[in-house]
């Protein structure tokens, strides 16, 4: 079972109860991934949440560009769990990676059947992704700038 302490240093669980937390916990199974292993395809059609323990990932897109390194405390999977949509990026181990593996059917279910914790978990996932995309909307708007700043320079 995964360690409630490990658990609770993460955005998502924040708001809730040790018992709740205890609920989720309980779901997990522990995994062990190698180095150069790919933890999340993308347009792969899973949806399970990975809870990162030990260890480092390079997040990649579909074409192999890195978009950011994660490590321990990471939960990487919040948006398949939330649309059960096909994976949007690829997520390779740099080295060994221990996670936490949380079916996304299970969870759903639970969150489902304790709606009161269920809106607490899905309020975090919304903060982040929400900061997630307030920030990529600030590299776009940039790179724009960027891009318009050259081409008027052109002409």
């Amino acid at each position: 079972m995964l360690d409630l302490a490990a658990l609770k240093k993460t955005y998502l669980v924040v708001g809730l109860s040790d018992a709740q937390i205890e609920e989720i916990a309980s779901l997990a199974t522990m995994k062990r991934f190698l180095p150069q292993e790919t933890l999340i395809r993308s347009g792969e059609q899973s949806s399970d949440l990975y809870l990162i323990l030990e260890g480092r990932l390079n997040v990649l897109t579909s074409d192999g560009q890195k978009l950011s390194e994660v490590g321990p405390g990471s939960i990487l999977g919040e948006i398949a769990l939330i649309d059960a949509r096909p994976r949007t990026a690829n997520v390779v181990c740099t080295g060994l990676v221990d996670a936490a593996v949380i079916p996304a059917k299970e969870l759903r279910a639970k969150m489902n059947a304790n709606r009161e914790w269920g809106f607490v978990v899905l309020a975090n996932l919304s903060r982040v992704l929400a900061g997630r995309l307030r920030v990529a909307n600030d590299k776009i708007d940039e790179l724009y700038d960027k891009t318009t700043d050259t081409w008027d320079n052109a002409l």
